[in-house]
């Protein structure tokens, strides 16, 4: 009875059995090596930039989402005229945090914050030492609304009079060690402090990390010179259940009604959600976005996808050229399961040659993903998420081996004896290929075209090439420094720029007001034109490109201006030459094209060009310097600024988190890190899942001419040439080519469409690209076709027959 079979005995059939199938699997991985290597390649590449991408987004999606009222917990925001990222901001006077909890009675509690700022400062000095570290300033109501706990000392910290500041106990013992940090004396700022008090820091990951919390200065909170002072995040805590959508209109609709004659009045005010601030903020810098992490992670799922279909088409291709060999075995006993046991022991050798080669390749990658991601976990926490999804892929794997293998079962014996060949099957299997290769190549061309094109377009409306920019000279050593630029032999021009507007890059003196023109809009909407106080020479510095009208001249009077086409656009003027402004304080001379000095991805705000002189005490200089000689020109640059007279001004560009000598292409370059990272990401992902695709479809055509062996063979004898076979093949594959062709440029131009939409400058996609892409695949359909006909074409037709 098989119940009376010893366990050790069928402990040792199923080792006997487990043997014999990894054997197999060797043989197999060996005879098809180079369809088992680029699936490995594939699976290793694609589980690995899958499970960091998906972490990724999992880390970037986390911020403030561990408080206990996090769904409650709002930042608020307003439209401006200033902002470089989207055109708004979030930066309010310390008491609309008291005003809106005083106002709206959803708010159960409201903050004002202070972060990296000239009052806050991003350093501490201790014993002469200048160590990095996050400060802000807060009142009482944050720590309340977060919970933070003081661990020892008292809360008089908060008290602008005591001299003393909050330290976070990890701060405290990466500074201190296990000694008291209580009285212990710190710098910022030129001022000092005793640390009062150890308090619990934030959960992270957070927007509001810190190390370190000072009392807000007397003038920001002193009423009513502290409406003055726009320096503060507000952040409000909403009572549970109340209606979002509600309070956001409410919200908007209000307009602060300030018995301070200096309070802003600022309207349009709007929420967004503190545990969505991380990704949807635009004043926070990212290296890369979170939309092309999301590309990022189906990219690796796709390049898992495309070795998964190469694996299970060539299993199945192998299936219909050994449907007569497996056919037999089924007659002669053998069973489904052994024929299951065989294929996925060969899937999971696989798989775990991969999964190896996965966890070397993210050794490899390990500290270059946290420099990117700025992510802070242990290469055990990464295994663990890659592993969780092999958890997932690994099940779901082995259906699709069960359903191939279910599906060649349920045919009749005597037809697969009888019938081999299965012509459309490896057709559509070809198209499969063909498509998935030609798609990604044509995405990647784009990506590759547009990145080109916006590093050397002259759509942004002005230009980048061979300028600087030395950041907020102070009135009384402009003269000085720009007659010593003057004598640096790199640099071609210099310009004062004392009552005028920097208009790239975007942290310069600017002037944007609500206008009252007499000019209705046709949408009925707020004239808000952004107004640049300009010259001449500062026009012919930036290339501004006329569209309609004259350029301003030295001899203009200050009433005339130049406008934006988009100006012109939000009034409905076709011709906006002679058009007054401001209920004809200007008149408009001419049109230029808009400057996207923003970025690429940015709408360009309505904007108008005075001479108009607006002088402040602090002013940019800029100026050219010859092609090539930015290094040499920045250096002599540097020893200038190294004078005693230009530290204070150092000091507070450093605070402000602003370089003091700016390269325009650099500068622009930064609005671009995250397509230039996306652009390097998808252009390793699109090549290893082209040469998967390329090396799937070489080995079908190898695997579909050994199923046509025998016909080839036949065909010699009756006369047939290897040329002939050649054409006829060729034949086949053009058609099979054209229909690829046809379904991978439509569906590459609607994805690429989509994602060129993101830009309000984009490149154009000619004709030229379809036909070169068509071109190189059909090199390769050529050589791989011709190469293994020719292999077949050399056999001795009567060697096939017999084998066959």
């Amino acid at each position: 009875m098989i119940n009376d079979v010893p366990f050790h005995k069928w402990l040792l059939v199923v080792v006997e059995l487990f043997r014999h199938n990894i054997k197999i699997a060797f043989r197999n991985m060996l005879k098809y090596k180079s369809q088992t290597f680029i699936n490995i390649l594939g699976l290793a590449t694609g589980l690995t930039c899958f499970a960091l991408s998906t972490l990724w987004i999992r880390y970037e999606t986390s911020f403030d989402s561990s408080h206990k009222n996090a769904k409650q917990l709002y930042v608020i925001y307003t439209p401006t005229s200033w902002s470089p990222n989207g055109n708004i901001g979030n930066f309010f006077s310390i008491p609309y945090a008291a005003y809106l909890k005083e106002n709206f009675a959803e708010i159960a509690n409201a903050t004002p914050i202070i972060t990296h700022s000239p009052t806050t400062g991003k350093s501490i000095i201790l014993e002469g030492v200048e160590i990095p570290s996050k400060i802000i300033a807060v009142d009482s109501n944050f720590i309340n609304m977060f919970d933070l706990k003081i661990l020892e000392g008292s809360r008089d910290f908060l008290n602008p009079s005591s001299g003393s500041m909050a330290i976070t106990r990890e701060k405290a013992r990466q500074l201190f060690g296990n000694n008291n940090p209580i009285g212990k004396r710190i710098t910022t700022n030129g001022e000092t402090y005793t640390i009062g008090a150890v308090i619990s820091g934030m959960p992270k990951p957070s927007n509001y990390q810190f190390d370190f919390i000072m009392p807000f200065y007397e003038y920001l909170i002193e009423l009513p010179r502290s409406w003055n002072f726009s320096s503060a995040n507000i952040i409000i805590e909403l009572f549970p259940g109340t209606d979002i959508h509600a309070f956001e209109k409410k919200l908007k609709e209000h307009l602060p009604l300030i018995d301070y004659a200096h309070a802003p009045r600022m309207s349009g005010m709007f929420p967004l959600p503190l545990n969505k601030m991380r990704y949807t903020d635009p004043f926070i810098e990212r290296d890369v976005k979170i939309q092309d992490i999301f590309i990022f992670s189906i990219s690796g799922l796709i390049i898992v996808l495309c070795s998964l279909f190469n694996y299970f088409i060539s299993l199945t291709h192998r299936f219909h050229i050994r449907q007569k060999e497996l056919a037999l075995r089924m007659v002669f006993g053998a069973s489904g399961f052994s024929l299951h046991a065989m294929l996925t022991v060969e899937f999971l050798l696989t798989l775990f040659i991969a999964v190896v080669l996965g966890i070397l390749l993210t050794q490899l990658f390990y500290e270059p993903f946290l420099m990117i991601s700025k992510i802070q976990m242990d290469l055990s926490s990464i295994y663990r998420e890659s592993f969780m999804y092999l958890g997932i892929f690994i099940p779901v794997s082995l259906l699709f081996i069960g359903l191939i293998l279910y599906i060649f079962r349920s045919k009749n014996l005597n037809y697969s004896i009888r019938r081999g060949d299965k012509k459309l099957f490896g057709k559509i299997s070809i198209v499969t290929q063909l498509v998935i290769s030609m798609v990604f190549f044509f995405c990647t061309g784009i990506i590759q075209k547009q990145m080109f094109f916006l590093r050397h377009s002259r759509e942004m409306g002005f230009s980048i090439q061979n300028r600087g920019l030395i950041m907020d000279v102070p009135r009384e050593l402009r003269e000085v420094l720009v007659n010593r630029l003057k004598q640096i032999p790199e640099i071609t021009e210099v310009i004062d720029m004392n009552g005028m507007s920097v208009i790239f890059p975007g942290n310069g003196n600017r002037f944007g007001f609500v206008e009252s023109s007499m000019a209705e809009r046709p949408d009925g909407g707020e004239n808000l034109v952004q107004v640049y106080s300009v010259s001449p020479e500062l026009i012919d510095f930036y290339e501004l490109k006329l569209s309609a009208g004259e350029m301003l001249t030295a001899s203009d009077p200050e009433s005339f201006v130049l406008i934006s086409e988009e100006t012109a656009k939000m009034y409905g003027w076709n011709d906006p030459v002679g058009q007054r402004l401001f209920n004809g304080k200007y008149t408009v001379k001419g049109m230029v094209k808009n400057v996207y000095s923003y970025g690429p991805t940015l709408q360009n705000q309505p904007a108008a060009y005075s001479l108009e002189k607006r002088p402040s005490r602090n002013a940019s200089v800029l100026f050219k310097y010859r092609e090539g000689m930015w290094k040499s020109c920045k250096e002599k640059i540097e020893q200038l600024m190294e004078a005693v007279e230009y530290a204070d001004m150092k000091r507070i560009n450093t605070l402000l988190n602003l370089d003091t000598i700016c390269n325009f292409e650099e500068q622009y370059n930064k609005f671009l890190k995250s397509e230039i990272a996306l652009y390097k990401l998808f252009s390793f992902f699109s090549t290893i899942c082209i040469l998967i695709c390329i090396f799937g479809f070489v080995s079908l055509v190898s695997l579909t001419c050994k199923e046509r062996r025998k016909s080839i063979a036949i065909r010699k004898i009756n006369g047939a040439t290897s040329g002939d076979i050649l054409v006829n093949f060729a034949k086949e594959y053009a058609v099979l080519l054209m229909i690829g062709s046809v379904i991978a440029f439509f569906t590459g131009y609607f994805f690429m469409q989509s994602w060129l939409e993101h830009y309000v400058i984009r490149t154009g996609i000619p004709a030229w690209i379809y036909l070169f892409i068509f071109s190189v695949m059909s090199l390769v359909i050529v050589f791989c076709v011709g190469h293994q006909v020719y292999k077949a074409s050399i056999e001795r037709p009567s060697e096939v027959i017999k084998t066959e």
